[in-house]
């Protein structure tokens, strides 16, 4: 018995490397590519200079900006909600989470009648002050709005990691300098604020990968940041091996912004000391301000995109084929469904081998299969994709059977990428639902005979249910959003519900993007609305 659970926890463990060196496979090409010798004519040091630097500092003025408006728009929210009670607070803290059902690209495809409102001031500008007056206005206004919206359905990542932090041990700390005589202004700033810095820059770290991921905002607003360097690169020029050397220092640079949240979160933690003290009864006046701390967010990220395409979708005369809009939405769901179920899988392999072997190195793995992943923006690891599946070919040489299969931009591809890049939400999910469980139900399960891989399909999985259920929601949910990797990688004829709207307002039909938006919207908005809530449930029992 005691060989057959040595063995089998030796089969897991080999199992779980091999799976987190597969997700990591298209990273590594990719680093790689920074000191391969590019071809003889390449045209890398024109597009260092042209489009690299240029690129790179405006990602930065944007990410800063975004980070800076969603901090604005996050934190009095939750600084509220984790704090006072007042009415409508549940519904509120549900809402709060919605606007991460709108995708970055169709919130700015929703500003294009605000910025054209914007024109006469525009001209009445050129007309008074010049040219160079004009132009410089104009690239501030399409910046801060680009910004602003971005933001605003970026804002839940920032109130969730506030909220976590100012309910728990930053509540207990509030309630103690206010019994020392603290002001509230004071007890915020000097107390509150410093213990959630881990989480909030936790929380900043997603929205600046965000960010950098996004291809259909950016390219509408004539944002030239590095994903549209990347894709520039790679279809201007025709020069893939200098489009990966892009990727890649772009890559590197994503992963020391990784490695600086990592380690900002490693040096603080705070231990619990019991429950938090109970809420705060709201005042008429703190009522009506967490009211409009809460409406803010809420109406811009989610409020007005859907009344924005709510009327659009009414102005609209573009007969939308039924079975295109049909076939996107099942293609939307097949997609989400097994990259969700894949995910899932490496999840209990991964991380499960880390719990059940007790190794460093599994634990290690897992922990950099989902932060490389997550943090690698999707046109990058396109380009990682293609450049593991030309080595492949050089494997498997010839342009029939293996080898023009692997070129080839098949639906294999797809949800092989797409579960290198989300399989940090699975991980996260299944490693907190891990450490939730005793480990004292590992050596009892020992101590009845069984062995950890029994232990953990009998005992485990089904504690797990609660954990994986809501990994599932956000998994789905994020595929069927994703834009870059799926439009880079899809099979020909192959349309989601975000393809399908990226191309009709690439075609400029900006109305008739209404109802495949408006369809995504709600079913994002759906999974999150039940996450949310049942997390409440869970919370209050």
């Amino acid at each position: 018995m005691r060989w057959g659970a040595f063995s089998s926890t030796t089969w897991w463990r080999a199992l779980a490397w091999a799976c987190g060196l597969a997700l990591l496979l298209p990273i590594a090409s990719l680093l790689v590519s920074l000191v391969r010798p590019l071809p003889e004519g390449n045209s890398w040091e024109h597009v260092l200079e042209n489009t690299f630097w240029p690129a790179a500092r405006l990602s930065l003025f944007l990410t800063l900006g975004v980070c800076l408006l969603s901090c604005l728009l996050a934190i009095p929210a939750a600084w509220c909600i984790s704090n006072y009670r007042f009415f409508g607070r549940q519904v509120w803290a549900v809402l709060l989470v919605l606007p991460l059902a709108v995708p970055t690209y169709i919130a700015a495809y929703v500003t294009t009648e605000s910025r054209e409102a914007l024109i006469p001031w525009l001209v009445s500008l050129r007309r008074d002050h010049g040219i160079e007056t004009y132009l410089l206005w104009e690239s501030y206004s399409r910046h801060a709005i680009l910004a602003l919206m971005m933001a605003a359905v970026l804002s839940p990542y920032i109130f969730l990691a506030a909220r976590s932090a100012f309910s728990s041990e930053g509540r207990r700390a509030a309630e103690a300098a206010r019994l020392l005589g603290a002001g509230p202004w004071k007890t915020f700033f000097s107390i509150s604020l410093p213990i959630a810095r881990p989480a909030l820059v936790a929380g900043l770290s997603l929205v600046a990968f965000e960010v950098l991921n996004d291809y259909g905002a950016v390219k509408h607003f004539g944002v030239p940041t590095v994903t549209v360097g990347v894709f520039r690169t790679w279809f201007g020029y025709g020069e893939a091996e200098t489009a990966a050397r892009f990727a890649g220092w772009v890559l590197l640079a994503v992963l020391l912004l990784a490695a600086l949240e990592r380690w900002q979160r490693g040096r603080s933690s705070h231990a619990a000391a019991g429950p938090p003290p109970p809420l705060r009864s709201a005042s008429p006046l703190v009522s009506v301000l967490s009211w409009l701390a809460c409406g803010a967010p809420v109406a811009l990220g989610l409020g007005f995109p859907l009344a924005v395409l709510g009327s659009w979708q009414t102005r609209s005369t573009y007969a939308q084929p039924f079975g295109d809009f049909l076939g996107a939405l099942g293609n939307s769901l097949l997609l989400g469904a097994l990259v969700t179920a894949a995910c899932l899988l490496l999840a209990l392999i991964v991380v499960g081998a880390a719990r059940m072997g007790r190794g460093r190195g599994e634990a290690a793995l897992a922990r950099l299969g989902g932060i490389a992943g997550y943090a690698t923006p999707g046109a990058v690891m396109a380009l990682g994709i293609f450049s593991l599946a030309a080595l492949l070919r050089s494997w498997f040489p010839g342009a029939s059977g293996w080898g023009g299969w692997l070129l080839s931009g098949s639906f294999f591809w797809l949800v092989y990428a797409l579960a290198a890049r989300y399989f940090a939400v699975g991980g996260q999910l299944t490693r907190q639902g891990l450490d939730s469980i005793s480990l004292g139900l590992d050596r009892a399960a020992a101590c009845l005979g069984r062995g950890p891989l029994a232990s953990f399909v009998s005992v485990h999985l089904p504690l797990l249910a609660p954990a994986l259920a809501a990994a599932a929601v956000l998994l789905f949910v994020d595929v069927c959003k994703e834009l870059p990797l799926t439009l880079l990688l899809r099979p020909f004829g192959f349309e989601t519900l975000a393809t399908r709207t990226y191309g009709i307002v690439d075609e400029g039909r900006i109305f008739a993007c209404a109802a495949p938006s408006l369809l995504l919207v709600l079913l994002c908005a759906g999974g999150l609305a039940v996450v949310e809530t049942l997390g409440w449930r869970r919370h209050r029992s």
